[in-house]
C-alpha cells in the first residue's frame, strides 16, 4: 500500500462509480463530488490531522492498482475509523482481509491509538467476513441510520481492540 497520488484519479473515480462497489456505501455521486473528495485525500496526512489517511491498495507482483483503504482519526484522538473499497474483479479474493490487517498492523505499531473502528451497512456480508477475519467485534448497531436509495438502512459497528503498542 502506499499513500495516493494524482495519478490514482481514474482508479478512485471508477470505484465511487461502480455500482457493484458502492452499492452499500452511498448512493452514486456526481464526478464534482468524487473530484472533491479524491482531492482531499491528496492532501499529506500527519498524526492529528483531521483528514483521511487514503493508501492505494496494489498487487504485490504486479503493481496492479487494486483498490483503496484508509484512517481517519476520531474526535477523541484515542481510535480510527477506517475503510476500504476493492475494485469488483478483486473481491472474494482474501485481498480485503489482507489490505485491512495490513493497515491494523501499521496501526498497532505506529499510531497512539486504543481502537480501530469501522462502520458496515446491514447486508454487507463480504464486508463483514473481512472484520471478522480480521478479529474486529461487532459492538453495536445503529438503526436505520443510512439512507442508501431511498431505503433506509442498519449500520454495524464494528471495533478492534488494539492488542500490542510498539
Amino acid at each position: 500500500m502506499s499513500p495516493i497520488r494524482m495519478d490514482h484519479w481514474s482508479l478512485f473515480r471508477r470505484l465511487h462509480q461502480d455500482e457493484a462497489v458502492i452499492r452499500y456505501i452511498s448512493d452514486k455521486r456526481n464526478l464534482v463530488e468524487i473530484r472533491a473528495r479524491f482531492d482531499e485525500r491528496l492532501v499529506e496526512w500527519h498524526w492529528g490531522d483531521g483528514h483521511w489517511l487514503c493508501l492505494v491498495i496494489s498487487h504485490k507482483l504486479t503493481g496492479e492498482w487494486l483498490g483503496i483503504c484508509g484512517l481517519q482519526l476520531n474526535d477523541d484522538q484515542t481510535s480510527v475509523q477506517i475503510g476500504y473499497l476493492l475494485l469488483e474483479e478483486f473481491q472474494n479474493q482474501g485481498l480485503g482481509t489482507e489490505a485491512l490487517m495490513a493497515l491494523v498492523s501499521y496501526i498497532e505499531h505506529y499510531l497512539p491509538v486504543m481502537e480501530v473502528r469501522a462502520t458496515v451497512t446491514d447486508g454487507n456480508e463480504a464486508s463483514c467476513a473481512i472484520l471478522d477475519k480480521a478479529q474486529f467485534d461487532l459492538e453495536d448497531v445503529e438503526p436505520l441510520s443510512l439512507e442508501i436509495g431511498g431505503e433506509l438502512h442498519d449500520e454495524l459497528i464494528y471495533v478492534y481492540r488494539v492488542r500490542r503498542r510498539h
